[in-house]
């Protein structure tokens, strides 16, 4: 039965449900991260933020080798052309986001530091719409526009606190924008979590150098508690969300996927409330509002990435095609 309907699927049908699967994929990431950042806040109680960055990342990335391993085959180096662009997407979306990511949580409140996350949406749409030459709907900037504004009742409600942090802060979406708008351009040519293995171990060789220098000027203070926080950070903020998110990515392309960012500041507002015991006020609540109906309004249409075929593949010797420039894909029609 089930197979019989699946044949009478049109490929609108498919297409919507990979789409929905796809913003299936995205939410949970974005939930995860959200606690992630009052996770890392306490955590970084006991030790620098390059040091737990670096040790986080590198257990991230050990996971993620092993379970590629498992399920998809030994893992290879990357194709020779492709080893720029994967130093590029490690140097962006792991060094320079969470080096800036720790840092100002280590000066500032998380909520403010999920606020500026929350910019990302706006730096990627407008990347998009340049590069591509071709102009968004206007609901997508009115939906834009109410997330912004939803994010800053959010946050407008707490305590500004900590300009040097902000100011570092700035750093997490601008690296993390640089990552959307780089990642569609070799998806699809590895297997999804070769390929997130390989960017989170290269990210990981880059943070290594600066958490062992914070080690031995300040030495961390581990207890059990920490060592908790630690495993979650590591197996659930860097392996389980690398690998859903990377599939989301593909299916619906970086603008899309980039709005769910405005609910993270929301959300980690919430989880500082349930974990610290940080109030939550109506105005948060009500911003919180305001960015659900944000995203629901400003989701561009969902633009499957289309890349070159995997190296992996034993083809029958044609060369590659040339992978997509952004906007092809992504957000042509949007």
């Amino acid at each position: 039965m089930s197979l019989f309907f699946g044949e009478m699927r049109t490929p609108r049908r498919r297409t919507m449900l990979s789409a929905g699967r796809g913003d299936l994929l995205v939410v949970a990431a974005t939930v995860i991260w959200s606690l992630n950042v009052v996770v890392v806040k306490v955590a970084l109680q006991h030790s620098g933020p390059l040091t737990y960055s670096a040790i986080r990342y590198v257990i991230g990335a050990l996971a993620l080798l092993l379970l590629a391993r498992f399920l998809e085959g030994p893992v290879r180096l990357p194709a020779r052309g492709d080893r720029l662009l994967l130093v590029a997407l490690a140097a962006s979306g792991v060094l320079v986001n969470q080096a800036s990511f720790t840092g100002s949580l280590a000066l500032t409140n998380a909520d403010n530091v999920a606020m500026i996350a929350a910019t990302t949406p706006v730096l990627v749409a407008g990347w998009v719409a340049w590069r591509s030459r071709v102009r968004f709907r206007g609901r997508v900037w009115i939906g834009m526009v109410l997330g912004l504004s939803g994010v800053g009742l959010v946050v407008g409600a707490g305590h500004w606190s900590g300009w040097l942090g902000i100011g570092i802060a700035l750093l997490n979406p601008l690296s993390w924008a640089v990552y959307l708008i780089l990642l569609p351009r070799v998806l699809g040519r590895y297997p999804p979590i070769t390929l997130a293995a390989l960017i989170t171990a290269a990210g990981a060789l880059m943070l290594i150098p600066l958490g062992v220098f914070q080690t031995v000027v300040s030495p961390p203070h581990p207890d059990l508690a920490w060592l908790g926080l630690l495993i979650y950070s590591a197996l659930g903020a860097v392996s389980l969300t690398t690998w859903m998110y990377l599939p989301g990515v593909r299916v619906l392309g970086p603008a899309r996927t980039a709005v769910y960012s405005y609910l993270q500041p929301f959300l980690a507002v919430v989880a500082a409330g349930l974990i610290i015991g940080e109030p939550i006020l109506l105005l948060q609540v009500l911003g919180g509002l305001v960015m659900v109906v944000g995203v629901l309004i400003g989701r561009p249409k969902p633009r499957p990435t289309t890349v070159a075929p995997s190296p992996f593949s034993t083809g029958g010797g044609k060369p590659a095609p040339r992978p997509p420039a952004l906007g092809e894909a992504d957000c042509q029609g949007a």
